[in-house]
């Protein structure tokens, strides 16, 4: 088998570039499309393609007539697949830095949730033990009013009356916090 160089490819002193096309194209996509990941589109493996060829008729005056087109699109293919991915990857880390970037605003928006849930918190823990058990089971077990008053054994009415009063302390609490929600 013969390998074609450059010399072959030169029709009136000039690189023929649609004939190296037209027997290359098919090889070079192939090996682009075995070198890149599968994330990748067919879009893009033309687009690679067709830079291999841009650049080889781009270079074509500094090439000797004794260069062996096949290895050297190769060359090429590989090249331009390795600075891609340096471009993607570069892209891909700063946008995913910039999505969990906090800005002052969220930092001053956390803190002071923060500050509110010590807040609940500490109230919480000064509840009788009526009062905390029927907080917990209505908010943080989703249990329903009607649940609650069989398993503690009161009325529907005592329970939302626990709630209200509950509601109330810790409201005021954040109040006295600085937390004011108006009435």
């Amino acid at each position: 088998m013969k390998t074609e160089i450059l010399k072959d490819y030169l029709k009136n002193g000039k690189v023929d570039i649609d004939k190296i096309i037209d027997d290359f194209y098919g090889y070079i996509y192939i090996v682009v499309k075995n070198g890149v990941s599968i994330a990748i589109t067919d879009e893009d493996i033309e687009e690679i393609v067709s830079d291999v060829f841009v650049a080889i008729w781009k270079n074509s005056i500094t090439l000797s007539n004794a260069t062996a087109i096949k290895p050297y699109l190769i060359g090429i293919a590989k090249n331009i697949i390795r600075n891609k991915y340096r471009k993607s990857v570069l892209n891909f880390s700063i946008s995913d830095y910039e999505e969990s970037l906090v800005d002052k605003c969220n930092i001053e928006k956390l803190t002071e949730q923060n500050e509110q849930d010590k807040l609940i918190q500490e109230t919480l823990r000064l509840l009788k033990q009526e009062e905390y058990e029927v907080f917990i089971l209505f908010y943080y077990e989703s249990k329903s009013i009607k649940e609650i008053a069989n398993k503690l054994n009161f009325s529907t009415s005592n329970v939302k009356t626990i709630l209200h009063r509950v509601r109330k302390i810790i409201r005021r609490n954040l109040e006295d916090g600085g937390y004011g929600y108006g009435k």
